[in-house]
């Protein structure tokens, strides 16, 4: 008999938690061994119990599923984490995937066959994500000659970042708002793999986004 992973469940709502318990109780290789309605209660479990496998909410109150990722990520590495999320949005996603996240399910994905594949896929180290992620935010991330994919607008914001625009001052020469400004310089921070608006000018240049007038 071989051994089965051990999983727990961390979901605020009740009925999503009791649909994600039903289906991974019908796959033969895992055993849930646990649910929790909060990051916290999750952590309470994993210092006391072996577990394998943790699938995760993203969108929880106390602590989200990306702030339980990183803790869980440094206190117990073994542990493979599966993210499921309602979210689309760009920054969101790669903020999961640069975070080392193993897994990412759309809740609007969730089924048996769903889960199956991603659970066989994290049991033996590899990572999964939902088809409409890999089609949307991996397939997508690079361009020709590895160049990163970036959208008219990040483009737009990236020139006026290079010419040291302010957030207001971007915000105002494109009539967006300071929080959609932000949210762009999130994803150019993530795509090009810095964390500064020096670093943000450097890959500007460096991949022909921006040159001196």
């Amino acid at each position: 008999m071989f051994n089965k992973s051990k999983l727990i469940i961390v979901e605020d709502h009740s009925l999503t938690l009791a649909g994600i318990k039903n289906i991974i109780e019908q796959i033969d290789f895992v055993e849930v061994i646990g649910t929790a309605i909060s990051g916290k209660e999750a952590l309470e479990i994993l210092s006391s119990t072996k577990v394998d496998i943790l699938i995760t909410d993203v969108g929880m109150d106390d602590i989200d599923g990306i702030e339980l990722t990183k803790i869980v990520k440094d206190r117990f590495p073994h542990i493979k984490i599966i993210a499921i999320t309602q979210h689309r949005e760009r920054w969101i996603i790669s903020k999961l995937i640069n975070i080392n996240i193993d897994a990412v399910v759309l809740k609007s994905k969730i089924d048996h066959k769903e889960l199956l594949l991603a659970l066989q896929s994290v049991k033996i180290g590899k990572k999964y994500y939902s088809s409409e992620i890999e089609e949307l935010f991996l397939k997508k991330e690079s361009g020709e000659n590895g160049t990163p994919y970036l959208t008219m607008r990040e483009k737009e914001i990236l020139v006026l970042i290079c010419k040291e625009n302010t957030t207001n001052q971007v915000s105002t020469k494109l009539n967006i708002t300071n929080s959609t400004v932000e949210t762009h310089r999130k994803n150019l921070c993530v795509k090009l793999k810095v964390k500064s608006q020096s670093g943000l000018v450097r890959e500007a240049i460096k991949y022909g986004f921006y040159g001196f007038e």
